[in-house]
């Protein structure tokens, strides 16, 4: 990797990796951060997170944790949220994910093991109020159904 010419073809985008923060294990940030470009939380951040105009992604590994609420693009969860995440593009939570408040996303991709205790909302552009469901309603289709299999 060091000696590979930036200029080389390939059909992966190249990172700008000036544009990284890491917070590593042994550290514990207090108040909010925005940032643009790469977040990686190894540490602690007790604080919101958010991106600058000029967008970002963020990761949050095994051993991070965030005590606040997230408002960036592409967010990562492998660690420990405590707050509402919102990933307007893509979110994903990966195997040791472990969100305790409420999950807004465009795009979701979630792997068998990770935890959320709140509510999944999709960002769209149409809002549905569905209306609840009558009971009457549900009673009587679940009596033709019973019916069905008796016959």
């Amino acid at each position: 990797m060091l000696g590979r010419d930036k200029k080389a073809g390939g059909s992966a985008p190249q990172q700008d990796y000036r544009n990284h923060t890491l917070i590593a294990p042994s550290a514990t940030v207090k108040g909010d951060i925005e940032f643009t470009g790469g977040l990686h939380v190894q540490g602690t951040v007790e604080g919101n997170i958010s991106v600058g105009k000029e967008g970002g992604r963020l990761i949050i590994g095994e051993t991070g944790v965030v005590k606040g609420q997230i408002e960036v693009p592409q967010v990562v969860v492998n660690g420990r949220v405590e707050g509402d995440v919102r990933a307007t593009e893509n979110l994903e939570l990966a195997e040791k994910a472990s969100v305790e408040g409420n999950v807004y996303y465009l795009m979701i991709e979630m792997v068998m093991g990770a935890r959320v205790n709140g509510k999944l909302v999709r960002l769209d552009d149409e809002r549905r109020n569905l209306p609840a469901p009558d009971k009457k309603k549900a009673a009587a289709n679940e009596e033709k159904v019973a019916a069905a299999d008796n016959s």
